[in-house]
């Protein structure tokens, strides 16, 4: 008889409604541990920074997501007269920082911005997911196509620029603009230490401010798309034995 069969069989004798997780099949759970400080309720502890990098413990840049307290802000140059202080990073700066052959940045126009990194640990099949917003300054009508980015493992991924945010039309950030909170998540990585950056930079002139926000940081496992196929099967074979066991009204 299968773990599936044996776990129904034995509630429904007993009488209950199985209710079926993810631990009834041994999958992994999150891992926070793999990630230091990834809500950043410690400040910048545990992380390295170039640029202009604070946390935002005060919602001074709006709310972080429901469940987080704090978020970390990475600026472009105009951001130092807001919540950050310090010099801005310049591109190639930026580009070494976060492991990037040289002109990635540069030969995109990027000028100068921030950075923030973390070396994160996973198990093989386990990703890292995070929250972020944008924040501009930069009107969408003109020439400025700030960039919001991730790199991993000196691969790099776009988040938004200026001219492809999903901007809301208004921000309770000091910018005058902002996107609505997204998730993002790697696909499944392998075992082992991976280097995490997060960054801003202005493009293609230092003007109008831009900053992009971090928050919940952390590693979990992937489950495979047949372990959740027979989760799903195996709820709806013990929520149909069970219909059948009640009496009829």
């Amino acid at each position: 008889m299968s773990k599936l069969s044996s776990i129904a069989a034995a509630s429904l004798h007993a009488g209950a409604i199985v209710v079926i997780t993810a631990a009834t099949f041994g999958l992994a759970s999150s891992s926070h541990a793999a990630v230091s400080n990834g809500d950043f309720s410690s400040g910048l502890a545990g992380w390295s920074t170039a640029g202009n990098v604070a946390v935002d413990a005060a919602s001074a840049y709006g709310p972080p997501p429901a469940g987080y307290s704090a978020q970390a802000i990475m600026g472009t140059a105009d951001t130092a007269s807001f919540l950050f202080g310090g010099s801005m990073a310049g591109a190639a700066a930026l580009e070494a920082f976060a492991g990037l052959p040289a002109g990635a940045l540069s030969g995109i126009g990027g000028l100068v911005g921030s950075g923030l990194a973390q070396k994160v640990s996973t198990a093989a099949g386990e990703a890292i997911s995070f929250s972020w917003k944008f924040m501009s300054n930069e009107p969408q009508n003109s020439p400025a196509n700030d960039l919001a980015f991730m790199v991993l493992d000196g691969a790099l991924t776009t988040l938004t620029t200026v001219q492809t945010a999903a901007f809301v039309g208004s921000s309770l950030s000091p910018m005058l603009d902002e996107t609505a909170y997204a998730s993002f998540s790697t696909g499944p990585l392998g075992a082992g230490s991976h280097t995490l950056v997060f960054g801003v930079i202005d493009i293609p002139d230092s003007l109008g401010a831009s900053a992009l926000a971090v928050t919940g940081v952390a590693v979990a496992a992937v489950p495979e798309p047949g372990s959740w196929a027979l989760m799903l099967g195996g709820a709806l074979a013990v929520s149909s034995l069970v219909r059948r066991r009640q009496p009829a009204a």
